[in-house]
């Protein structure tokens, strides 16, 4: 549906429908951008037709664009990219958001088009400092595809990381907690902050993402039915989780804030949490589990359930994960408690069996007992 020949509703990543503002500056540059509604449009639509008019559009444009194309640097380059491709192209732009804010912490005030690859060695050698490789190769992806994202905007000619190389990823295995760690772990958070402590014990209950957690609704949250519900998932696909007698309790522990609908709520802000590291941070130190991490408690929940016997395609669906090869990972925790099982099992037989004997021992020295007298009768 058009509104007018430059403002059209326009459907983004989840087909919700969106206001969006494309014009053609003189110089063969496009202005580009959603809208938070009509009147917004409309107004920013005439400004820039007058500014045309009136040969002042080059003031309006580095207005629009918080500086000009040239000087735009990563932090203020970083709010368009999420706004006008991530929030367009990604099923969860929230997550480029988080990578982004590490992003612009660490080469936020170099110019676009002024960066180069040496900045990305400076990008991997600061975040190398705290996360593994993985992650700062994550880190690599957006940063990559916000420059190619840039050439689109005509603010770069070339591709500055063309062919850059990311880490080596070696492949090392998984360092799950136990359940007893767990179960610490949260006690340890909760006497710095109840309410993080209860999120830590959530997401180790249900395998939920650290996102997924932070944005986790009452509404969809049924204690009755003992079912939580994510909707807005990495994915797109809505899951349903069921919870444990120990997320429950936890669960009822919180304090519901009224006109706030989030289960994770800072009574300060009357809003949902969005840092809940500092209370983690210091629990788990306090609990001696500093390896620890929120992703280790998505770890902790798909090992447990493989090793309590749910079948891998179950697990596959709770997590959420797009490849069964993802779930798969977890594996080698059913055999080890597989073979568990089966010297339980086999302790079990070996138990079963003996008494059977012991039972056909005593029979069968009732029945002797039995013949010796009827031959004692008989010769009588």
């Amino acid at each position: 549906m058009e509104i007018t020949p430059m403002i059209n509703r326009v459907k983004d990543h989840k087909g919700n429908l969106r206001i969006q503002l494309s014009k053609y500056w003189p110089d063969g540059s496009r202005f580009k951008r959603y809208m938070p509604n009509p009147t917004v449009a409309k107004k920013t639509q005439s400004r820039i037709d007058e500014a045309i008019a009136m040969g002042t559009w080059r003031e309006l444009k580095e207005e629009l664009y918080g500086g000009s194309k040239e000087d735009l640097t990563v932090e203020q380059f970083s709010k368009i990219y999420l706004d006008e491709y991530c929030k367009v192209h990604n099923r969860r732009p929230d997550f480029k958001e988080e990578t982004l804010q590490t992003i612009v912490a660490i080469v936020g005030s170099v110019r676009v088009k002024d960066f180069s690859r040496s900045h990305a060695h400076y990008f991997i050698k600061q975040r190398s400092k705290t996360v593994k490789g993985a992650t700062v190769n994550r880190g690599l992806a957006v940063i990559k595809n916000m420059l190619t994202f840039a050439i689109e905007k005509e603010i770069i000619d070339v591709h500055p990381l063309a062919r850059f190389h990311m880490l080596p990823e070696e492949e090392v295995a998984l360092r799950i907690p136990t359940l007893e760690e767990e179960r610490r772990l949260v006690a340890a958070v909760m006497k710095e902050n109840p309410t993080i402590g209860a999120y830590v014990g959530i997401l180790g209950e249900t395998g939920a993402r650290m996102q997924e957690g932070l944005r986790l609704q009452w509404p969809l949250v049924n204690l009755n039915q003992r079912l939580l519900t994510i909707e807005e998932t990495k994915n797109g696909k809505v899951r349903h989780i069921p919870l444990s007698d120990y997320a429950i309790e936890l669960l009822r522990t919180l304090t519901r804030i009224v006109g706030c609908p989030y289960v994770f709520a800072c009574l300060d802000t009357m809003d949902r949490y969005r840092e809940p590291r500092g209370p983690f941070e210091t629990g788990r130190k306090k609990a001696g589990l500093e390896w620890v991490g929120f992703h280790d408690l998505r770890h902790f929940r798909a090992s447990q359930w493989i090793m309590k016997g749910v079948d891998p395609r179950t697990v596959q669906e709770l997590m959420g994960h797009r490849d069964i090869k993802t779930t798969m990972r977890y594996a080698h925790f059913a055999p080890q408690h597989a073979s568990r099982s089966i010297l339980e099992a086999q302790n079990r037989e070996a138990a079963e069996l003996a008494e059977l004997q012991a039972k056909n021992r005593t029979k069968e020295s009732g029945d002797l007992v039995g013949t010796q007298h009827e031959i004692g009768n008989c010769l009588m």
